[in-house]
Parts: C-alpha cells; sequence; structure tokens
C-alpha cells in the first residue's frame, strides 16, 4: 500500500475525518444553541422585527455553514462512511415525512392540538444519530 496517498486508511485521512466530524459537530452546536436563543427571544423577549429578521438570517447562515461542513465530511470520507451516513440520513428523511405528515393530519382533523412541529425535527436529529451508531455497528 502506498502510504503517500490520501486514502482514508492513512493516518492523514483519519486525521481529516477527524477534524471534519469536528466541524459538523461544532457548527451544529452552535447552531442549535442559536436557533434555541432565537426562539426564546422571539417568544419570550417579544423581539422588533428587526431585531428578529437578523437573528433568523443569522440562524440560517449557522445552519448553512453546518450544511456545508457536513457536506465536506461525506465528500473527504471513505465509501463505507459515507453509506453509513446516507442511510441513516434515508433513515431520518423517512421518519421525518412520515411523523410529520401523520402529526399533520392528526392536528387538521383536531384529534392532536399540536402548534409546533419542531419536534419533528427533533426525531429526525436522534433517528439520524441512531442511524449512524447501528450503521457503525453493523459494518465494523
Amino acid at each position: 500500500m502506498n502510504r503517500n496517498d490520501d486514502s482514508p486508511r492513512t493516518s492523514s485521512g483519519l486525521g481529516r475525518d477527524r477534524r471534519n466530524r469536528r466541524l459538523v459537530t461544532i457548527w451544529s452546536l452552535a447552531w442549535a444553541l442559536f436557533f434555541t436563543a432565537v426562539t426564546f427571544g422571539i417568544k419570550k423577549l417579544g423581539w422588533s422585527f428587526e431585531v428578529t429578521l437578523a437573528a433568523v438570517i443569522g440562524t440560517a447562515i449557522l445552519g448553512l455553514a453546518t450544511v456545508l461542513a457536513y457536506r465536506r465530511f461525506l465528500l473527504e470520507t471513505d465509501e463505507l462512511r459515507r453509506k453509513i451516513e446516507v442511510e441513516a440520513l434515508a433513515l431520518a428523511f423517512g421518519v421525518g415525512v412520515f411523523g410529520g405528515l401523520s402529526c399533520w393530519l392528526l392536528a387538521v382533523s383536531g384529534a392532536l392540538a399540536i402548534k409546533d412541529f419542531a419536534f419533528v425535527f427533533v426525531a429526525m436529529i436522534f433517528t439520524h444519530t441512531a442511524g449512524v451508531f447501528l450503521g457503525c455497528r453493523r459494518y465494523s
């Protein structure tokens, strides 16, 4: 094996994956904390339209940075890790669509009194995390 290549089996490949995962985690946490703070500011502090708009734009920028960091991680990781991530994303997307649409229909019918569907996104995040964990166990 040529140790000068940049394959994931080399130390540089593993280091790159660790760095990329760390960046995704940092951006994700920043986005989640900012999102939570903005939600609190809008709901509890009654921010003005201008402050709300600036905060929403800031949240969107952090979200975009997170997505781009995750994309970079997927592009630079090995095929097995990419397969695990894509399978976890597919599972999370399915949970989001199935759960979200089901809850929406229950809310429209009056059977469920829900005004906020943010929990659907939380369920998607936890499902993705569980999917990655199970995929790593399955393929290890």
